[in-house]
């Protein structure tokens, strides 16, 4: 599509991805929401993936997109092997949604940096870290939003457009 920040969004490798085969993907969907799928390659020394390992896509994340833009996107494991998933707050400037907006609201994926474990069950895909702020309190909000007061995936929110962002490699910076 022309004028948007879809498509793929960002990609990271499982930090056991020579043994386990593991790679995840941000990927706008063909509506135009943001997802986060998992690959599980039969052969990780292969240079490519094969038809078969495409076969293994699983969605781990699922956030409903309004507009084409402020979609993030940016994934990367930590330095302690968790997956962090960036989030925009849907777009459409000065983030619209809703007396708080997206950013703000705890009840959406949207605007947010999650923080999440990909060992967990197959039916979710992942586990919540239970130092993640809202880790005794709320729901799972694999669908993008939840009743539940606040999503237990949220490591840090009011965030606008999380595109790009790393981790510091530690050390001195004088």
């Amino acid at each position: 599509t022309g004028g948007g920040e879809q498509g793929l969004l960002g990609l990271a490798f499982h930090p056991a991805f020579e043994t386990n085969g593991q790679v995840f993907v941000s990927i706008s969907d063909g509506r135009g929401d943001t997802m986060v799928v998992r690959f599980t390659m039969a052969n990780p020394a292969a240079d490519t993936m094969s038809a078969a390992d495409r076969q293994t896509c699983t969605v781990i994340l699922r956030a409903d997109q309004d507009f084409s833009n402020h979609n993030g996107g940016n994934i990367a494991f930590g330095p302690e092997g968790l997956l962090y998933v960036g989030f925009g707050d849907g777009g459409g400037g000065n983030d619209q949604h809703g007396p708080i907006g997206n950013s703000q609201n705890l009840q959406t994926l949207l605007g947010k940096m999650l923080r999440i474990d990909v060992g967990g069950p197959a039916t979710t895909g992942y586990t919540i870290p239970a130092t993640n702020p809202f880790a005794g309190t709320g729901g799972m909000c694999t669908s993008g939003s939840t009743t539940s007061p606040q999503c237990r995936e949220i490591y840090a929110y009011g965030l606008r457009n999380p595109w790009r962002w790393s981790f510091d490699r530690g050390g001195s910076h004088d």
